[in-house]
Order: C-alpha cells, then sequence, then structure tokens
C-alpha cells in the first residue's frame, strides 16, 4: 500500500497541477476548460507536468536522505533552494517546449506568470510533506535505535552482575585450594598465586590504558605459569626495555602474540621475546619455532590474532602496523604501536 501511494502520489500531482492550469487560464479568457489550442498540445502538456513531478518527486527524496543533512542549512534557506531551483528548471522546459513547438504558449507572459504561480507552491507543498514524512521516519528510526541501546544497556548491567559473581566465586574456590594444599608445598601454591594475580589484572586493569610497568609484569607472571607446563627443552629468551615503563598502552594487547607462541611452540622449542623503544613508540616482537607439520597445515594466524588486528583498528587506528610472517622453521610476529602518554 505505500508503495503504490508513492507510485501514484505525482501521477496524481501532476493531474490537478495542470487541471488548475487549465481552469486558471481558460476561465480567465471565458472559454471552456481544455478548449484553448489543440488538445495534442494539451494532452503533451499535461504528460510533461506529470514527468516533471515524477523528476521533482525523485530528487526530492534524494535530496532528503542524502544531501539535505551534508548541507546543514535551515529550513527558510532550504525552501528557497528549491524555489530557484524550480524556477530555472520550470520556466526552461516551457522555454524550450514553446520553442520546438510542442507546448502551446498563448499569451506569453500570462502563461509563464499563470504557470509559476500554481506549479510552484504546490510543488512546494509537496516538498514539505516528503520533508515531514522524512523527518517521521527518521524520528522513528531513531527512537527504536534508542530502545535497541536502553535492551543492550540492560542486557549488559546483567551480565556485569552475572560476572560480578562469577570471578569472585572463582577466587575463593582458588583461595580455599590455597589453603587446603601444605605449606611445605610451595610450587603448587606458587602456581595458585600466580594463577590469581593473572585473573585479578585481567577482571580489574582499567578499560583505559595502564603503565607498561604493569603490562610487563603481567606479562612474567604469565610467562613463569607457562615455564610450570611446557617443555623442559623449551629455549626462552625476553627482553623488557625499562625506559618503556612509564608510557601507557591499553591493557592485555600484547598477550595475544605470547599466547600463540606457547600455543604452537614446536621443532627447536625457541621462544625469543622483545619490547623495546623504538622511535617515538612500541616495538614487540615474539618469534617462536614450529615443526615443519605446522607450517603446512596452518594457513591463518588463528582467532587470537584476529581478533587482536580488530582491538588495534579501533584503539590505535593509523597509529599501529603488524606484521605476521612465517621463516622457514620460525613463526615471527611483530608489533609497532605509537605511544603517546608517559608518567614523568
Amino acid at each position: 500500500m505505500k508503495f503504490l501511494f508513492r507510485a501514484l502520489s505525482p501521477l496524481f500531482l501532476g493531474v490537478v497541477m495542470f487541471n488548475c492550469i487549465r481552469f486558471t487560464t481558460d476561465l480567465l479568457r471565458y472559454e471552456i476548460p481544455w478548449s484553448s489550442g489543440p488538445m495534442k498540445y494539451h494532452l503533451f502538456a499535461l504528460c510533461t507536468t506529470i514527468v516533471m513531478c515524477y523528476a521533482f518527486d525523485f530528487a526530492s527524496r534524494y535530496f532528503l536522505s542524502r544531501v539535505r543533512t551534508k548541507l546543514k542549512i535551515s529550513v527558510v534557506s532550504e525552501c528557497m533552494l528549491i524555489i530557484l531551483n524550480l524556477l530555472v528548471v520550470m520556466n526552461l522546459i516551457m522555454f524550450v517546449g514553446d520553442r520546438l513547438g510542442v507546448l502551446y504558449m498563448g499569451n506569453i507572459i500570462t502563461d509563464y506568470v499563470v504557470a509559476n504561480v500554481i506549479y510552484i507552491p504546490l510543488f512546494l507543498i509537496y516538498y514539505i510533506i516528503l520533508r515531514t514524512n522524512q523527518l517521521e521516519t527518521d524520528y522513528h528510526r531513531q527512537t527504536l535505535q534508542l530502545e535497541k541501546i536502553r535492551t543492550d544497556q540492560l542486557e549488559m548491567e546483567l551480565k556485569f552482575l552475572k560476572s560480578q559473581y562469577h570471578p569472585h566465586f572463582l577466587f575463593n574456590v582458588l583461595n580455599t585450594i590455597y589453603f587446603q594444599i601444605d605449606e611445605k608445598n610451595k610450587e603448587p601454591r606458587r602456581t595458585i598465586e600466580m594463577l590469581s594475580e593473572l585473573l585479578r589484572y585481567q577482571l580489574y586493569s582499567e578499560d583505559n590504558k595502564v603503565l607498561l610497568e604493569q603490562e610487563f609484569d603481567y606479562l612474567n607472571t604469565y610467562i613463569a605459569l607457562q615455564k610450570l607446563r611446557v617443555n623442559e627443552r623449551l629455549e626462552l629468551n625476553t627482553f623488557f626495555d625499562p625506559s618503556l615503563q612509564k608510557y601507557r598502552v591499553s591493557p592485555l594487547l600484547l598477550l595475544p602474540l605470547l599466547e600463540n607462541a606457547f600455543k604452537y611452540v614446536g621443532g627447536d622449542y625457541k621462544i625469543d621475546i622483545t619490547a623495546r623503544k623504538e622511535k617515538n613508540g612500541l616495538f614487540f616482537s615474539v618469534t617462536n619455532s614450529i615443526p615443519p607439520s605446522v607450517i603446512q597445515t596452518r594457513k591463518r594466524a588463528g582467532i587470537g590474532l584476529d581478533n587482536l588486528r580488530r582491538r588495534l583498528a579501533l584503539l590505535y587506528p593509523g597509529k599501529h602496523t603488524l606484521e605476521i610472517s612465517k621463516e622457514d622453521n620460525i613463526f615471527v610476529v611483530k608489533l609497532f604501536i605509537v605511544l603517546e602518554d608517559a608518567i614523568c
């Protein structure tokens, strides 16, 4: 029904406008409507008017949906712009039609004046109707978006409240296990401590930025925990530049690179981790050896690195580079982030 109304409204407008012209001009001359001039000229003028209405409908809808918001002009300026365009286009069409002999213009001055006086207000009223409908549609869309945002916020609050329970429950369980272990068993107690530190940092680190000193401490704890479970043949080399410690960075950006290395390390069982200051930013690289079978079967970096790419694009747009490569039996990831915040 809506599509039918939209399709037929320009046709209805064109018929009404042309009949207004005919009744006005013919009655002023004391003639029967549609009797001034050959009928073929009237029919052609009617068709021209209808085509103009469809063209105006299309141009108005395009202007309202694509152009109006970019121009940022007042309603008065908007209407003046529409009127100016109508004056130019309408009179140009009438002039060309009259010169080609396809439009019948009796008294030229009177016909031009009458056409402008009747057509332009009706076109303007039609535009205002379209504009009002567009504003109602935009308002309805914004209302739905606001409702969706409110719904999403409520869901996030519920998830947040639930998440507050589970971490505390986990910490309590870890604390219970810790004290159930005999004090002489220092290694398992230390393992639980490290796990608690990792979880606490992930849960309670600020969403904005943390000191690289905190991030490096977290990575060292993660590395120490991983060393407990990896092969004894693992050759691990780490370097964290002390000059970077007072700079700030978004938390947990570096962890996926370490997780990836410890997950896929093999072959010579070697991991090299380097964090150093380079120019105006942080250069972080992780290199790990991999067995030949991984080189052949592993076609993509994994979901962890994919998520890292998305986070970097959001947090450091145009201020980072991430390079991933495989060289012989070695997997290499290099990350560079421009650092701006530092604590003196």
